[in-house]
């Protein structure tokens, strides 16, 4: 008798264990399924910005941005360095600073210098009116093309075509600028 409760004790402490392990099995198997697909979307979550002064929305993940996104920030920062004053150049370009890659920080940090100093000793006034833009956001590169315009003194200069090519790089979130030649138009 006693055998046989002992015995009826014993498979019902193994249904139990089986049942549990069971149970943490599918748990385990479930945890396993969750941690691929969280590697899975990795890089893939979107974040949808719609920004107050900006004309349009635009979106940009872990490794890319939108072409509005790159068309929005390039016009923005061809403000800063092409609308300047001898008096508002200093800040405008100490802003622009910001957005400059490290590599090639130093290098561009002069030119702005350089510009300031030539706005300030021949009295020149910038003003760039943007005629068309031509993003390759695949690339993160941007073409604008438009009237740069001289103001020495009080004289306004004849507007002079010109194109610039602007060249970033983007890294953990940021937009950063690598590269700003200009191109003279041929008219």
């Amino acid at each position: 008798m006693r055998y046989l409760l002992q015995r009826t004790r014993l498979q019902h402490l193994i249904r139990h264990r089986n049942g549990y392990l069971a149970l943490a099995g599918c748990a385990m198997g479930l945890n396993i399924l969750l941690v691929i697909l969280l590697f899975s979307m990795i890089g893939r979550e979107k974040i949808v910005v719609v920004p107050p002064e900006i004309q349009k929305s635009f979106w940009v993940t872990s490794s890319k941005v939108s072409p509005e996104y790159l068309s929005e920030m390039v016009m923005f920062l061809n403000s800063l360095y092409l609308n300047v004053t001898p008096s508002n150049a200093a800040m405008q370009h100490t802003v622009l600073l910001h957005y400059v890659d490290p590599s090639v920080y130093e290098k561009i940090k002069v030119q702005l210098i350089t510009m300031q100093d030539r706005l300030k000793k021949e009295h020149v006034t910038l003003s760039f009116q943007p005629s068309h833009i031509k993003v390759d956001n695949q690339k993160l590169m941007a073409e604008v093309s438009g009237d740069l315009q001289y103001t020495v003194g009080s004289i306004l200069l004849t507007p002079r075509p010109v194109i610039y090519h602007w060249g970033f790089n983007y890294q953990q979130g940021r937009l950063r600028i690598t590269s700003f030649p200009e191109e003279k138009q041929n008219v």
